[in-house]
């Protein structure tokens, strides 16, 4: 049985220029003396050179490119609306620094495996790059200073996705929710439309910072997150003996449909693309490429649009370009 529950984490680490107002109450002037302060700094940075980093203004970016972001959550709806937000990228889209976001600086760092240390090592190398030539906005008390109150403090925000279909299936999110609500985390389905969870993608977050480490946060996500895994892979397991033929069924029927849709929602879709991918897991299927299904879940392929609901149209190209991926000739292919 493969082990794929942990799809990705990633670290986000926010920061803001002493002097400056927050970036909703920047003059245009500000908000050009910032992006171009930090670009100097990322750009010309020899440590950095081999990341091959990218700047771009938002404003810039053409709608493909914007929606490719978003479906990767890299950035937000609202911040590919923004006429003085800029981004520094790699080229693989795994590092990036949002510029004049909801704060002055966010260094996003992604892994698409259960990797959190390595992440927040190469977040911390850029912060402190940045930290080195530009002094932040910090209280003694409270941390660093941040737009929203919840992120103040380290600035830390930790996140694991993670796929649960049979917990998901057997209700008991709510009660691992309750638990990491104890342990300082949040655990959230990922959605469109904030009512109906993708493909039984979910993510877990540390909550508040004031007053914790960022080794504390990040030892505590990494432990919850292993406990919710054993679960699922407990949970797995008893399926499997009691119900293993309904649940190949329900498979199946997913990939049919996949093969043979003509159209076909973001929300249906992922429904089907979570099934598939836990019937790889588990041995049902055996000629379908692993790594495939998750690209599409996560927005690797962003022409799915999966995350985002769209024109009718959309949802007959996107049946369209389902059944090519899952032919007999594509379906093993990356």
């Amino acid at each position: 049985m493969q082990d794929n529950i942990i799809i990705a984490n990633n670290i986000a680490l926010s920061r803001n220029i002493n002097n400056y107002p927050f970036p909703h109450k920047l003059s245009q002037t500000e908000s050009q003396n910032i992006s171009q302060k930090i670009n100097n700094i990322i750009l010309e940075c020899e440590d950095l050179s081999e990341d091959n980093f990218i700047s771009h203004n938002i404003k810039d970016l053409s709608e493909i490119e914007k929606r490719a972001l978003i479906e990767r959550r890299i950035i937000s709806n609202e911040f590919s609306k923004s006429e003085i937000g800029s981004i520094i990228i790699n080229k693989d889209k795994t590092k990036c620094i949002l510029i004049n976001d909801e704060d002055h600086i966010k260094i996003k760092i992604y892994e698409d495996k259960f990797n959190m240390d390595e992440a927040f090592n190469m977040a911390n190398k850029i912060d402190d790059i940045l930290s080195e030539k530009i002094e932040y906005a910090f209280n003694d008390k409270i941390g660093y200073l941040t737009c929203l109150p919840v992120n103040a403090g380290t600035g830390l925000k930790a996140t694991v996705v993670i796929h649960l279909p049979i917990l998901s299936l057997q209700k008991k999110i709510e009660t691992y929710s309750n638990i990491a609500h104890k342990l300082g985390a949040n655990i959230k389905g990922i959605s469109s439309n904030k009512s109906n969870t993708l493909g039984n993608m979910f993510e877990i977050t540390n909550q508040s910072v004031i007053g914790r480490s960022e080794k504390n946060i990040i030892e505590s996500l990494k432990s919850l997150t292993k406990d919710i895994k054993t679960k699922e892979n407990e949970s797995r397991l008893l399926v499997n003996m009691e119900a293993s033929i309904e649940l190949e069924d329900d498979i199946y029927r997913s990939l049919g449909i996949l093969q043979n849709c003509r159209i076909i929602s973001a929300q249906e879709a992922m429904k089907h693309l979570s099934n598939i991918k836990l019937g790889i897991e588990m041995d049902y299927i055996k000629d379908i490429s692993l790594e495939k299904v998750i690209n599409l879940m996560t927005g690797m392929k962003p022409i799915m649009e999966l995350m985002s609901p769209i024109t009718s149209d959309g949802d007959i190209k996107r049946a369209d370009f389902l059944r090519e991926e899952f032919t007999l000739a594509n379906r093993n292919k990356k």
